[in-house]
C-alpha cells in the first residue's frame, strides 16, 4: 500500500482513512506494508514504533518502510516549492531532505524509492493499493516491475480541490494515467465515479464505490459545562479553510443568522489559504465580534468542540466523502452538510442543503438552534446513525476486490 500520510503524522481524512483501513484489513489476515514519503523528523520514531511496536494494532502485520521526502498531504506544485524554499532559509541552505524543489520530478523519484525498496527487502505481495494522485507514478512503476494487479483509491481529485471549475493539467495528467493503469479504481462516493468517469474518462465498469467509515478511539466523553454557552449557542465550522470547503458560505450564512439570533457564537476552526480572507470579511460585515478563529486543532481538541456546538456545518463545494460530520454526530451534534458531498448519499439523520444557498443554511442553522424537538431528535437518531458506519465492513469490500484483481 502506497500512501503519504498515517497518523500520528497527518494533514487530513486521508491518513485517518489509511489508519483505519489497514488496520481494519489485518484483523482479517490481509498483510499490508505500507510505504510512504517522510514527515517531520521529529515524529520519526514515534511514528514508527506506534506501528511496529504493535501499540496501535496487537499483531504487527502493518510495516512500515519511510523516505525522507518533503511530500505532504493536500500540496500542489506551488505549495511545495514555497515549502522548500522555507526549509532552504531556515536550515540555511541545507534541508536535510531527499527530495529537491521540482514536486512532480520528486513524485517520479518516489517512483524509483518505491521499487528499490521493495526489491531490497524483498516485499512479497499479491496487489497494489494506492492512495491519490502522488502515489499514482510509483504505483503504476510497481505494477510495471512485478506485474502485480494494482488499485488505486481516489479520495479527491484536481477539480475537487479547485470547487469543481478547473485543474491542474499536469496533475490531472497523472491523476488520468494512474486510473487508466489500474485494475480497479476505488472511489468514496458516487460524485467522485461520475467525476471519474465523466471527466477522467475512466471505464465505469472498473470504478468500485468504497464509502468511507469514521474511526472511533472511544466513547463519546460525558456532557460538560462551557463557560461560553451561559450566554451563547455554538455553530461550528472544522476543516481546512480553503475553497472547496466553503468557509465563505459559513460567514455569509452567519451574518443572516445573527440578523435574527444576535446570541450565536460562530466558531471557524481549521487553517488554510482562506483564513485572512475570512477573518477580513467578518470584520467587514461587523459580526468580527461574534465569530472566533482558533486555528489548526488536533484530533481531542475537535471532539471536545464537536460536543461544545450546538450545530456542525459542512458547506463544502465539492466534498468527495466528508468524515467530520460522522466525527460530530458521533459526538451528540447535530450537522448540516452540503449535498455537494459524497457523505450525503448515506446520511439520513443530517439536514442538507445546496452549498451556495446561504439563506437556507441559515435558515436550517436557526431551525437546529431554535426548536429543541428536532434538535433532540438530530442528537439522538445522528448518534446512532454514525455507529453503522463500520470500517470492518469497508474492509471486507477492499478485501473483495484484492481478491477480483488478484484471484
Amino acid at each position: 500500500m502506497l500512501g503519504w500520510e498515517f497518523p500520528p503524522y497527518f494533514a487530513g481524512g486521508v491518513g485517518t482513512v489509511c489508519h483505519a483501513l489497514t488496520q481494519a484489513l489485518s484483523k482479517r489476515n490481509v498483510d499490508v506494508t505500507y510505504i510512504m514519503p517522510s514527515g517531520p523528523r521529529n515524529v520519526h520514531a514515534d511514528f514508527v514504533n506506534l506501528l511496529v511496536a504493535d501499540n496501535m494494532i496487537a499483531d504487527g502485520r502493518i510495516k512500515i518502510a519511510k523516505i525522507d521526502s518533503l511530500l505532504g498531504a493536500y500540496e500542489g506544485c506551488d505549495d511545495y516549492r514555497h515549502q522548500y524554499e522555507r526549509i532552504l532559509r531556515e536550515t540555511n541552505g541545507k534541508s536535510g531532505k531527499l527530495y529537491g524543489h521540482n514536486l512532480l520530478a520528486e513524485i517520479e523519484r518516489f517512483a524509483e524509492k518505491v521499487k528499490m525498496i521493495v526489491k531490497e527487502l524483498g516485499i512479497e505481495f499479491d496487489v497494489i493499493h494506492a492512495h491519490d494522485w502522488t502515489t499514482f507514478p510509483a504505483a503504476v512503476a510497481l505494477k510495471k516491475a512485478t506485474g502485480k494487479p494494482l488499485l488505486v483509491h481516489v479520495h479527491i481529485t484536481e477539480f475537487d480541490k479547485s470547487g469543481g471549475d478547473h485543474a491542474d493539467p499536469r496533475i490531472y495528467a497523472i491523476e488520468q494515467m494512474g486510473m487508466q493503469a489500474a485494475d480497479r479504481v476505488i472511489t468514496v462516493s458516487n460524485l467522485m465515479k461520475n467525476r471519474c468517469v465523466n471527466q477522467y474518462f475512466i471505464d465505469e465498469r472498473k470504478v468500485r464505490v468504497v464509502y468511507n467509515a469514521v474511526e472511533f478511539n472511544k466513547l463519546p466523553a460525558l456532557p460538560e459545562r462551557f463557560e461560553i454557552k451561559a450566554q451563547d449557542k455554538i455553530v461550528l465550522f472544522l476543516g481546512r479553510i480553503t475553497l472547496q470547503k466553503g468557509p465563505d458560505y459559513f460567514i455569509e450564512a452567519a451574518r443572516k443568522v445573527l440578523d435574527v439570533d444576535p446570541n450565536v457564537k460562530f466558531v471557524m476552526a481549521g487553517s488554510g489559504d482562506m483564513l485572512p480572507r475570512m477573518i477580513e470579511r467578518s470584520a467587514a460585515m461587523g459580526i468580527g465580534n461574534k465569530v472566533i478563529f482558533p486555528g489548526f486543532v488536533g484530533r481531542e481538541e475537535g471532539d471536545r468542540l464537536y460536543r461544545m456546538a450546538d450545530v456542525f456545518v459542512m458547506p463544502s463545494v465539492s466534498e468527495p466523502f466528508g468524515l467530520v460530520p460522522l466525527e460530530a454526530m458521533y459526538q451528540g451534534t447535530p450537522a448540516i452538510i452540503s449535498r455537494q458531498s459524497g457523505v450525503s448519499e448515506v446520511l439520513q439523520h443530517a439536514l442538507k442543503v445546496d452549498f451556495w444557498d446561504v439563506d437556507d443554511i441559515a435558515n436550517k442553522i436557526l431551525a437546529a438552534l431554535s426548536y429543541s424537538t428536532l434538535h433532540k431528535q438530530l442528537r439522538h437518531e445522528g448518534s446512532i446513525e454514525v455507529q453503522g458506519f463500520n470500517w470492518d465492513s469497508v474492509a471486507t469490500e477492499v478485501e473483495q476486490l484484492y481478491h477480483e484483481v488478484g484471484g
